[in-house]
C-alpha cells in the first residue's frame, strides 16, 4: 500500500467511525441551521432548503444571537481584541520591550482586518453552535497575508494526538473541474484535466492530509523537511497534486463542549434538541387547533343536501326542500390555544437560555434603574458562565490564530526585530474582548473586597495601611483590564514626578513657615507700637 492509499483509508476509517456523529450533526443542523444542513450528502447548486418539517425558528434566531454575541464580545474587529507579551513579565518592565509588542499588535490586528478574518469568525460560531465542532484552515495569501477557511463540519475528519491536541487532518471537499484547474493547473491529474475539458462545471472530490512528518532534516527549510507534511489528493484516481509542509499545524479545530477523549464536540444545539424538536411539534399542533377553530368542520346529514358541500367565504349550497337548517352545524373543537401559547413561550425561553440569549441581550433586559457599575458587574456576573466555552475558544482557536498570523508576519518581514532582552522568549496572549475580561472580573473583585476589609480596619488602626503597596495594586488591576502599558508611566517617571511633588510640597511648606514667621514678627511689632503708644499717653 503507497503513502496515497494509506491516507484514503485511514480517512475512510475516520469517517467510519464518526458516521453517528456525522448523522446527529446532520439532523440538529436541519432543525438550527438548515443551510448547513447536507452534512452526509453533497449540497446541489441552487438546492432548496429543507423546510417541510419545521414549524418553529427559535432556534435559529437564537443561534444567530449567540454567535453574534461571541463575535462582538470575543473577536470584535472593531477593537483591540488581544494583547501580546512576553511569558517573563518582569521583561514587560522595559519601555522598548512595550512599545515593540505594541507595534506587533498593530500590525497584527491590520493583517487580521484586511482579510476575511471577520467572515470566517462569523460563520464559525454559527457552525460550532450548531454541531459542536468547526474548523479554520489558515494559509498564506499574496495579497492578503493571510486567508481563512470556515471548513464544513460535513468535510471534517481529523485525530486527536495523546494530549487531546488535533494533530491530523482528512479533510474532504468538493470543487468543480474549472476551479481545480485554475488551482493546479495540469498537476490537478488526468481526472480533473479530461473533465475540465468537456464539462468544466462537473465537481470533482480532493482529499487535504495534514499530519505529523515522520522523518525530516530539521536543518532545512524547504516545504518537504517541515514538522507537518501536506498532501493535496485527487480523490477519484487517488492522484498526489502537491506535497509541501507546514512549521505548525494549519488547521484551528474548535469544539464548544467536549466530553472526555472523544474528538467531536457537543453543542447547546445539541442540549436542548429534544426541545427544538417539541417546540415545532407544539406549533404544528396549535396551528391546527387554530385552524379549525378559523375554519370548522361541519356535521352534515347523509340525505337532503347537493354535496360537496362548499365552506369557502360567500359560498352558496343547495338543499331539497323539507330539509331543517339545523341539520348544519360547525364540528365542536376543544383546544386551548391560550394554554398552548404559554407553554410553548415557556419551551422557547428555555431554548433561548441554551443559547445565552438573554446573557447577550442582559442590557436590553434590564427592567429597573441601574448605576453603570452595576449594569457592569450584572453582566459580567452572567458572562463567567461562558468561561469554559470561551477558555476552550481562545486555547484552541484564537490562540493557533494570531500564532500563525505572527510567523507568516515575521517571515515576510513585517514584523521588525524583537529587543535583545526578549530575544528567544515565549509570546503570551491576553485576550480583551467582554468575555475574556469577564473570566479575569473576579480578581478585580477580590483587591476590591480587600480594600475596604482593610479598609475598615485602618479606621480603628490607621498604621495597617503601611502594608499596602498602592503601586503594585494599581499596575495589577491595569494589567487583568488589558490597559495598555503607554498608559501608565514607569518606575523612573514616576520617580521623577514624587521627586518634583515633594520639593513643591516643602517649598511650599517652607513659603507658609516664612510667611507665618513673618505675620508673627508683625504682629509683634504692632503689639510693641500699641504699649508705646499706651505708656505715652499715661
Amino acid at each position: 500500500m503507497n503513502k496515497i492509499e494509506k491516507i484514503i483509508k485511514q480517512r475512510d476509517d475516520v469517517v467510519s467511525l464518526n458516521s453517528n456523529w456525522r448523522n446527529y450533526q446532520e439532523e440538529v443542523n436541519k432543525y438550527v441551521i438548515p443551510r448547513k444542513g447536507w452534512v452526509n450528502t453533497m449540497k446541489q447548486r441552487g438546492e432548496r432548503l429543507k423546510f417541510g418539517f419545521l414549524y418553529d425558528s427559535t432556534a435559529i434566531r437564537a443561534l444567530k444571537i449567540m454567535a453574534a454575541g461571541f463575535h462582538s464580545n470575543l473577536t470584535n474587529p472593531a477593537t483591540k481584541w488581544f494583547n501580546l507579551r512576553t511569558r517573563n513579565i518582569d521583561l514587560m518592565e522595559f519601555t522598548d520591550v512595550q512599545i515593540w509588542f505594541k507595534k506587533v499588535e498593530d500590525i497584527i490586528f491590520g493583517i487580521l482586518n484586511s482579510s476575511n478574518f471577520d467572515t470566517t469568525m462569523q460563520e464559525f460560531y454559527l457552525s460550532v453552535g450548531s454541531a459542536g465542532t468547526s474548523a479554520i484552515l489558515m494559509q498564506k495569501d499574496p495579497k492578503d497575508t493571510v486567508r481563512f477557511t470556515q471548513v464544513p463540519v460535513g468535510q471534517l475528519a481529523f485525530n486527536e494526538d495523546s494530549t487531546g491536541r488535533v494533530n491530523r487532518m482528512y479533510r474532504t471537499f468538493p470543487l468543480t473541474a474549472q476551479q481545480a484547474f485554475e488551482k493546479w493547473g495540469t498537476d490537478a491529474g488526468e481526472a480533473v484535466t479530461s473533465t475540465y475539458e468537456k464539462k468544466p462545471n462537473d465537481k470533482l472530490e480532493f482529499i487535504h492530509y495534514v499530519g505529523p512528518r515522520d522523518k525530516y532534516d530539521n536543518t532545512k527549510e524547504d516545504d518537504i523537511n517541515m514538522p507537518f507534511e501536506s498532501l493535496w489528493i485527487e480523490k477519484s484516481k487517488q492522484h498526489k497534486i502537491k506535497e509541501s509542509g507546514y512549521k505548525n499545524f494549519p488547521y484551528a479545530v474548535g469544539r464548544f463542549y467536549k466530553e472526555g477523549s472523544d474528538p467531536m464536540g457537543y453543542s447547546p444545539a445539541m442540549d436542548v434538541f429534544c426541545d427544538i424538536k417539541l417546540v415545532s411539534a407544539q406549533k404544528k399542533t396549535m396551528l391546527r387547533a387554530s385552524m379549525k377553530q378559523a375554519d370548522p368542520a361541519y356535521i352534515l346529514p347523509d340525505k337532503g343536501f347537493i354535496l360537496p358541500l362548499n365552506a369557502n367565504p360567500g359560498a352558496t349550497n343547495y338543499r331539497k326542500q323539507g330539509t331543517s337548517a339545523d341539520d348544519i352545524r360547525e364540528l365542536p373543537s376543544s383546544g386551548n390555544i391560550p394554554i398552548t401559547v404559554d407553554v410553548i413561550k415557556m419551551v422557547q425561553d428555555e431554548i433561548k437560555e441554551a443559547f445565552f440569549v438573554p446573557l447577550f441581550q442582559a442590557l436590553s433586559n434590564i427592567t429597573k434603574q441601574m448605576t453603570i457599575p452595576e449594569i457592569q458587574r450584572r453582566i459580567a456576573e452572567n458572562m463567567v458562565l461562558l468561561g469554559p466555552t470561551v477558555g476552550r475558544f481562545t486555547q484552541e482557536v484564537l490562540d493557533n490564530v494570531l500564532l500563525w498570523v505572527f510567523d507568516v508576519a515575521y517571515e515576510d518581514g513585517l514584523i521588525p526585530d524583537p529587543p535583545e532582552a526578549i530575544a528567544g522568549s515565549e509570546l503570551d496572549i491576553v485576550y480583551l474582548g467582554p468575555l475574556a475580561k469577564a473570566q479575569r472580573e473576579s480578581e478585580v473583585s477580590s483587591i476590591d473586597s480587600f480594600l475596604m476589609e482593610v479598609g475598615g480596619i485602618a479606621n480603628v488602626k490607621p498604621e495597617v495601611l503601611d502594608l499596602i503597596n498602592e503601586d503594585k495594586i494599581v499596575r495589577s488591576i491595569a494589567k487583568i483590564r488589558g490597559i495598555s502599558p503607554e498608559m501608565l508611566n514607569d518606575d523612573d517617571t514616576v520617580k521623577v514626578i514624587r521627586q518634583i511633588r515633594l520639593e513643591a510640597q516643602q517649598a511650599e511648606r517652607k513659603m507658609i513657615a516664612m510667611q507665618q514667621g513673618a505675620d508673627i514678627v508683625k504682629t509683634g511689632s504692632e503689639v510693641d507700637r500699641n504699649l508705646a503708644g499706651v505708656g505715652s499717653e499715661q
